[in-house]
């Protein structure tokens, strides 16, 4: 036999080798998926989201809130806005958007630093032209003051603000004055 003869045999069989693996694959497949496959979890993932879309679309299952902020935060606002009137103020936002967590940590200690802020918000950020956080300033309901998960909180999210040295204030709105 000649080189040339047991290069096309050999390619011959690669080729058959191939084709029943692609048959075996094929045969096999609906048992894999039974088994968590991640062909199948791809294939529950799009169900899901399809299902969690179809669901949005029903009518009258979500409302427009009456208010975006509440009557005491209407009032811290318009009062920041009085003091700061050539500056932006934002409500409602996250403390992982006003905050990150410095270099240094790694892995789950970064992870950690990250979750102590992740769900946490603030009530209003005070920014200059320059979108440069001036100061943070949260207004705090009566029953926020006494339940006690919220009290720690607050210790947590204060100790966080004041580990990145920004301003912060937070005010009881029951103690302000009233706006006519």
């Amino acid at each position: 036999m000649t080189s040339g003869m047991l290069f096309a045999l050999a390619i011959s069989a690669l080729v058959v080798a191939v084709l029943i693996g692609l048959v075996r694959r094929q045969r096999n497949a609906g048992a894999r998926a039974k088994d968590g496959d991640p062909a199948t979890a791809a294939q529950w993932t799009e169900g899901e989201t399809t299902r969690l879309l179809s669901s949005a679309e029903l009518p009258g299952l979500y409302l427009l809130r009456p208010r975006f902020l509440s009557k005491a935060e209407s009032v811290v606002y318009l009062l920041i806005k009085a003091a700061f009137p050539r500056h932006d103020i934002f409500a409602r936002v996250r403390l992982a958007d006003v905050l990150q967590v410095k270099i240094g940590p790694q892995g789950m200690e970064r992870l950690r630093a990250f979750r102590k802020i992740a769900n946490q918000h603030v009530g209003f950020v005070v920014c200059d032209r320059d979108m440069t956080i001036v100061a943070i300033v949260d207004s705090k309901e009566p029953e926020q003051v006494q339940n006690p998960r919220e009290q720690k909180l607050e210790i947590i999210k204060q100790r966080c603000l004041q580990a990145a040295q920004v301003k912060y204030l937070c005010v009881y709105p029951p103690t302000l004055p009233e706006l006519v």
